[in-house]
């Protein structure tokens, strides 16, 4: 399996404190049979209402040496697993010169970049968030779109996202309904329309939002088939990071139009 977000570089944001821990993430994630991760630290989080101090994370050498320094201490402990560079990059401000000036970096150097927007922007934002990618010739990875509150009250959005060029992430948490009910509800719609284009563990440590991914991985295979759950979890996610066009399985007829209201 490749796991595409995972917050495990040590001391960076909310995810993994320190290299220990990181270590531990690692380990887990190859015992689930993951063997590639990206590591994925939260990026361009200023200028979010009510957060004082977010996590900038420009491309830095700093932060470069920071991965290698992890790969290395990887490599000796000889865990079975190879990283990746990315970031998520929160949505908010003007992306394109930051992308432009490889302050914000994509997955693997591919044209995909796992983006996310704040939980209760609307759906006029998302949309022009989108669209900014394709101008600049680049693919958005919308990070866990099952928990943004506009798309919980009316998941046909999801119709719309993908079809405007998005890759609908699913959080493995999300299926299993750690994130609340809604956010397991509208992630059982991403599956069972066939719109999700990848699911990640979006990990940030070793004991709760694990890069444990066994769980989702059988719990596709069981409820939706084993040639659904490889896409989601090997095929596709590997195909963004050669830089390739991800695959769907064709969509059910679409359903009439519901609203579910927190």
């Amino acid at each position: 399996m490749t796991d595409l977000h995972v917050h495990i570089l040590p001391g960076v944001d909310d995810g993994s404190p320190n290299l220990s821990t990181s270590l531990e993430m690692a380990e887990m994630a190859a015992q689930s049979g993951v063997r590639i991760l990206a590591v994925t630290p939260h990026a361009n989080q200023t200028g979010i209402e009510g957060v004082e101090d977010g996590y900038v994370n420009y491309e830095s050498e700093q932060l470069e040496e920071q991965f290698y320094r992890l790969e290395r201490e990887i490599n000796r402990e000889h865990i079975p697993i190879s990283l990746v560079r990315g970031m998520e990059i929160m949505s908010i401000g003007p992306l394109e010169k930051k992308i432009r000036e490889r302050k914000l970096i994509p997955l693997h150097e591919s044209r995909y970049y796992l983006i996310e927007v704040p939980f209760d922007m609307a759906p006029d934002g998302i949309r022009k968030r989108l669209l900014e990618f394709p101008a600049m010739g680049k693919i958005p990875v919308l990070a866990h779109p099952e928990r943004y509150f506009c798309v919980q009250d009316t998941p046909e959005l999801l119709y719309e996202f993908r079809e405007m060029g998005a890759v609908l992430q699913i959080n493995k948490g999300s299926v299993f309904g750690r994130f609340g009910e809604e956010a397991e509800r509208t992630a059982r719609f991403l599956l069972e329309n066939r719109l999700a284009g990848c699911v990640a563990s979006d990990a940030h440590g070793a004991d709760y939002r694990t890069t444990d991914m066994r769980p989702v991985r059988q719990f596709l295979e069981e409820r939706y088939g084993e040639a659904y759950a490889q896409l989601l979890v090997k095929v596709n996610p590997r195909r963004i990071l050669e830089d390739r066009q991800i695959f769907y399985e064709p969509s059910p007829e679409r359903k009439r139009k519901r609203r579910w209201f927190l």
